[in-house]
């Protein structure tokens, strides 16, 4: 290794010490953590994809997670900031989409006291929507560190799926309504405790399904996605750096 390459990886490990340092010391971030998962295809573990995200946790219970996905076989590039209170409960979710090399649109969904708001600005003009939901709903804008929220709805005591309504972004991006979506259930149950290996490391996770087709490993009282298995379709997802 040269000494170039040395000098730039310490510099990389200062510039990581100083910044835990620095959220240490700031009294707004009671924890943080970050990591990338690769977009895998299980059976020849040929990367197509990352994503990056970045959790931030505050003193008064509430989170955000901030993410982006870069996904070849679609073309795709997805940036979201998610916001939710200490009850799980949406505050805001903001979503950029590129897909095929065109701006499919930007979208802002809001909870209000009897549903959600959205604010979409498209390539057809601003589109807006009003929905009446339920109190606690999850949203789906199609990245794993934020879709993976779903589960934290579902009782571990009950082993059977669960329905868990969900805000789901249209994934493409097409149509009239650009990026609006819809309301809809999931089905989601618990597996059941397990071990996990990955790049990043040996994680304790819980192990959810949802539609009896996603396996998802969750990590820790903020629901870290570790791995992420999609056996229909050939995919297998793995954290592959974590701080």
């Amino acid at each position: 290794m040269s000494s170039i390459n040395r000098l730039a990886i310490f510099a990389a490990g200062l510039l990581s010490i100083s910044e835990a340092a620095a959220q240490a010391q700031n009294a707004n971030i009671v924890r943080w953590a970050a990591g990338t998962i690769a977009y895998r295809v299980a059976s020849t573990g040929v990367v197509n994809g990352y994503e990056h995200w970045r959790l931030t946790v505050y003193p008064d219970g509430a989170r955000t997670m901030a993410a982006d996905v870069a996904y070849a076989p679609r073309d795709v590039a997805r940036h979201v900031i998610h916001r939710i209170d200490a009850g799980w409960r949406p505050i805001e979710t903001y979503a950029l989409y590129w897909i095929g090399g065109q701006w499919k649109g930007s979208a802002l969904v809001s909870r209000t006291s009897d549903g959600l708001q959205v604010a979409a600005t498209t390539p057809m003009g601003p589109k807006n929507q009003g929905l009446a939901t339920p109190d606690h709903i999850a949203i789906v804008p199609h990245l794993l560190a934020v879709d993976s929220w779903r589960a934290h709805h579902v009782d571990k005591s009950n082993p059977a799926p669960q329905p868990v309504t969900s805000y789901n972004f249209n994934a493409l991006g097409d149509g009239p309504d650009a990026l609006l979506g819809r309301v809809m259930d999931y089905r989601i149950r618990y597996v059941g405790p397990e071990r996990v290996t990955v790049a990043a490391g040996t994680f304790a996770t819980e192990h959810y399904k949802i539609e009896d087709a996603v396996d998802l490993f969750l990590t820790g009282e903020d629901h870290l996605v570790v791995k992420f298995i999609y056996a229909a379709i050939d995919r297998e997802h793995h954290l592959v750096s974590f701080e």
